[in-house]
């Protein structure tokens, strides 16, 4: 009995000991607060946006799963008024007032932006009302992110050099005081979107960094600083090879007592990868959508990245070939991935999607008025074009041509199908091959005088034709279309001319012209 009840007396020691280091470690860990917007409102003058709820979205989930910051102190607002969103913000700085030890407000705002204000929910808020809040002391340490055109009134900079790196304690402690404000774009940039990665490109890649792929060191912790540069890296080549024009992000930091701020810690993640990369660089694809969640950089690492549970794609594609292999994490899972691992794809190819969509959408119809000039005479007419795949279209055209004077009157009427094949161009623009058939009507009726009498000679006319031509379609402004072509064709005419029939076969040729609209 003795012995039972000292080894119950040990136990509840040991519980005690563990509890109490347990709370003090909770002690320690810095308070985290953040505040999420995201507006895909249109501004005034300005169009709305397709991912900037996307983009908060994600961040959020990113700063729970990997940035230590509990749910509910992530305050999400989707296109909320400029007096919503202060009102939270004063809200979650008043959650840190008087909290003991280093304290962590995130800001970040996903939408439209110029350089003297945001514009959640369309309407506009001075930049100086919002830097008011996040200078405050209430909170040890302000971090502001925006993902917006003409972020260089965020930050006021052009650029980072980074410091040298240093050890993070764990866990995540700030010992730090100050500012840090980080923009997607500089001066007067525009900041851009894209379906390919189903969110704008800055905000994608820094996800993707605070998931792991920033990760210098290794550690599985990832500082501002990383990435930051992670994120600004991969943004500059994405906007230089899709975009309208290159964008650079921009930082600005400020913090007292040490040159960096960890942000997230990738192993407190419920599922992560380990991934170990010989020459890469590694790509991470969602196999449902083809979307790409993150790369990682060229060279040789092993690296942990933190995912939701599902089924990926790891990817390496070299020298116009790809490897791949699939793997699906599930819940509480951790795995491990080599680069040694993936087999080439052969049967294949990925989809990434989006890829289509890149480019203004298209117009699928057109609508043009056409003169065609063939070997006899001028007939005018419509056209309606409607556009099947990228490179093929159908068209059907009536025409009709009508002569009349004093001696001749001639009727036409023609109804021709065809269809384009675009080898060097998108339908409804580029080169094209057109295959057509017609049927054509015809009657006229001419007056002759011969020896001081006047005949009369009337003729009905009946034709079926098949024929091919080449042209070239010009789509201006995506809605003015302006075409051309030459087409040969073999006709049958039957022919009766004064009560005789007679029948006919031959070839000719004729040029074509369309102006009209595209829709």
């Amino acid at each position: 009995m003795r012995g039972v009840r000292w080894w119950h007396g040990m136990l509840a020691a040991m519980a005690l000991l563990l509890a109490g280091r347990s709370q003090a470690a909770e002690e320690r860990r810095p308070k985290r607060v953040a505040v999420v917007v995201g507006s895909n409102a249109p501004a005034v003058g300005r169009s709305g946006l397709r991912y900037a709820h996307d983009d908060a979205r994600n961040l959020a989930d990113v700063l729970v799963q990997v940035g230590e910051f509990a749910p509910k102190d992530v305050r999400v607002l989707l296109d909320p008024k400029p007096e919503e969103l202060l009102s939270v913000m004063d809200a979650q700085l008043g959650a840190l007032r008087g909290q003991p030890g280093e304290t962590l407000l995130l800001f970040y705002y996903s939408g439209h932006a110029d350089q003297k204000a945001l514009y959640p929910g369309g309407h506009a808020l001075p930049l100086e009302e919002l830097r008011r809040r996040i200078d405050t002391p209430d909170a040890t340490v302000r971090l502001g992110i925006i993902d917006a055109c003409r972020g260089g009134g965020w930050t006021r900079a052009k650029g980072l050099q980074p410091e040298a790196p240093f050890e993070v304690n764990i866990p995540l402690t700030l010992q730090s005081e100050g500012s840090v404000f980080i923009a997607s774009s500089s001066g007067l940039e525009n900041a851009h979107e894209t379906s390919i990665l189903q969110g704008s490109f800055f905000t994608h890649h820094l996800v993707a960094g605070l998931r792991g792929a920033a990760d210098q060191g290794s550690d599985g912790e990832v500082s501002v600083v990383e990435a930051f540069t992670y994120a600004r890296q991969l943004t500059l080549r994405d906007t230089a090879l899709l975009g309208e024009g290159l964008q650079h992000p921009s930082f600005d930091m400020n913090l007292r007592g040490r040159a960096d701020l960890p942000l997230a810690r990738v192993k407190t993640s419920a599922s992560w990868v380990e991934l170990k990369q010989t020459t890469g660089p590694l790509s991470v694809i969602l196999a449902s959508s083809g979307t790409r969640v993150l790369e990682v950089p060229a060279g040789k690492r092993s690296l942990y990245v933190a995912l939701p549970p599902g089924k990926y794609l790891l990817v390496r594609k070299e020298s116009g070939r790809t490897f791949s292999r699939e793997f699906t994490l599930e819940a509480g899972q951790r795995e491990v991935l080599d680069e040694a691992s993936l087999e080439p794809l052969q049967t294949a190819r990925l989809q990434r999607k989006g890829l289509e969509e890149e480019e203004p959408s298209r117009p699928r119809n057109t609508l043009t008025f056409l003169p065609v000039l063939i070997a006899t005479h001028s007939i005018y007419g419509l056209e309606y074009e409607r556009v099947l795949l990228p490179q093929l279209s159908v068209f059907a055209s009536p025409r009709m041509s009508l002569v009349k004077n004093d001696i001749d009157r001639r009727t036409f009427a023609e109804l021709m199908l065809g269809g384009r094949y675009f080898p060097l161009g998108r339908a409804p623009s580029g080169i094209f091959v057109m295959p057509r058939v017609s049927v054509t009507s015809s009657s006229s009726s001419i007056a002759l005088e011969m020896r001081e009498q006047t005949f009369v000679n009337k003729e009905q006319t009946f034709m079926t034709s098949v024929g091919i031509g080449v042209g070239y379609s010009l789509l201006v402004w995506n809605w003015l279309v302006l075409s051309g072509g030459i087409a040969e064709r073999y006709s049958w005419t039957f022919k009766k001319e004064n009560g005789v029939d007679t029948k006919k076969e031959a070839f000719d040729f004729d040029l074509q012209f369309n102006l009209g609209v595209a829709f």
